[in-house]
């Protein structure tokens, strides 16, 4: 199967986005900066960089899926596949962060809220403690995978149904799916932020199946539009007056429409370093909060303007993609291992 060149770029591209989102981020909770300081580096009245990687990371999952899946699905050896591949690097990443919290705390329990029940380790075991967190309920969560990874594991559960519907109707299954992703926007019932609720950033995900599906290919003159588009959002100074979700599904999907067109170049050049970045992209996903946590407090004292900003990004990116390296050999042993113990 041709792998398609320009959805790695769009992982680096996204990650890149979250990373320098959570770093500065952490900056201004640091108290390094005030917040009227930091947020012209990630965000604007029509555009969050942060936002914009999530979306696109959505989408993403869902074409990969479409795409890789094509027309010969096994449902069991689909689910065994992903989720031991998506659990194995959680748990070792979560066991990892949890014995250096215990280590410079001194305690096995003070970073936990103390309202938490021993029952609720059970969201933890399924990755999806930070997404239940969410929702106001007090997890062993230590932010691994955040929100994010709880809501994939569950459209992941979903997506043989989500395929099943793709495949009987195309232009049916995406009318359905906007119609539910509007009406939920505009007369939103959940307590939950809209931005990391389950069915709108399933939206994200059924945009993706659909890419995948059916052509991850767009026509020369949609660059017209997408193009345009994408510069409109990030450089225009007033608040365009409809709903900032809707701005950032439509920025995604012009963005992902103008990384598309690159397909050709990327197809002849051997860009090694991105192929690289992408195959670990879930790895860096996992550890890059940790990285962040840790390097960005401890290097306050030596950060005098922007220009030092810009060096402990490049610092914190070497160390995630360092550190993603070793959480990838370490999980891939023991994937390995469990297959062999499967097969005998």
């Amino acid at each position: 199967m041709k792998r398609i060149r320009y959805f790695d770029l769009l992982r680096c591209i996204s990650f890149c986005f979250i990373i320098f989102y959570h770093m500065i981020s952490q900056l201004y909770f640091s108290g390094l900066f005030t917040l009227d300081k930091v947020l012209p580096f990630y965000e604007n009245d029509n555009m969050n960089i942060a936002m914009l990687g999530v979306a696109v990371f959505f989408i993403l999952s869902g074409a990969g899926l479409a795409y890789s899946t094509g027309e010969n699905f096994d449902i069991r050896r689909f689910y065994k596949k992903r989720f031991i591949r998506i659990l194995i690097p959680f748990y070792i990443t979560y066991i990892s962060y949890f014995i250096y919290k215990a280590g410079t705390t001194g305690s096995f329990t003070s970073f936990f809220p103390p309202e938490t029940s021993a029952w609720k380790i059970i969201f933890t075991f399924f990755g999806m403690d930070e997404w239940i967190s969410q929702h106001g309920i007090h997890t062993f969560s230590l932010g691994i995978g955040e929100w994010f990874l709880g809501a994939l594991i569950i459209l992941y559960l979903l997506f043989p149904l989500l395929r099943f519907l793709m495949k009987k109707n195309p232009c049916l299954f995406f009318i359905g799916s906007t119609c539910i992703y509007l009406l939920l926007l505009f007369y939103y019932p959940f307590h939950t932020p809209v931005h990391v609720n389950l069915l709108i950033k399933g939206y994200d995900f059924v945009l993706g199946m659909l890419l995948g599906y059916t052509n991850h290919k767009f026509r020369p003159q949609w660059a017209f539009l997408s193009v345009p588009l994408v510069i409109f959002f990030f450089v225009f100074p007033f608040r365009l007056g409809i709903h900032y979700e809707l701005k950032v599904e439509i920025l995604a999907v012009a963005f992902c429409i103008s990384i598309s067109y690159l397909e050709p170049i990327l197809q002849k050049k051997e860009l090694k370093l991105m192929d690289l970045l992408s195959r670990y992209s879930y790895e860096i996903f996992l550890v890059h909060h940790i990285i962040i946590y840790i390097l960005t407090p401890a290097s306050i004292p030596y950060l005098h303007g922007s220009w030092s900003v810009s060096i402990l990004f490049a610092v914190e990116l070497v160390f995630i993609v360092f550190f993603s390296f070793i959480l990838k050999w370490i999980s891939g042993r023991c994937i390995a291992f469990l297959s062999r113990r499967t097969v005998t």
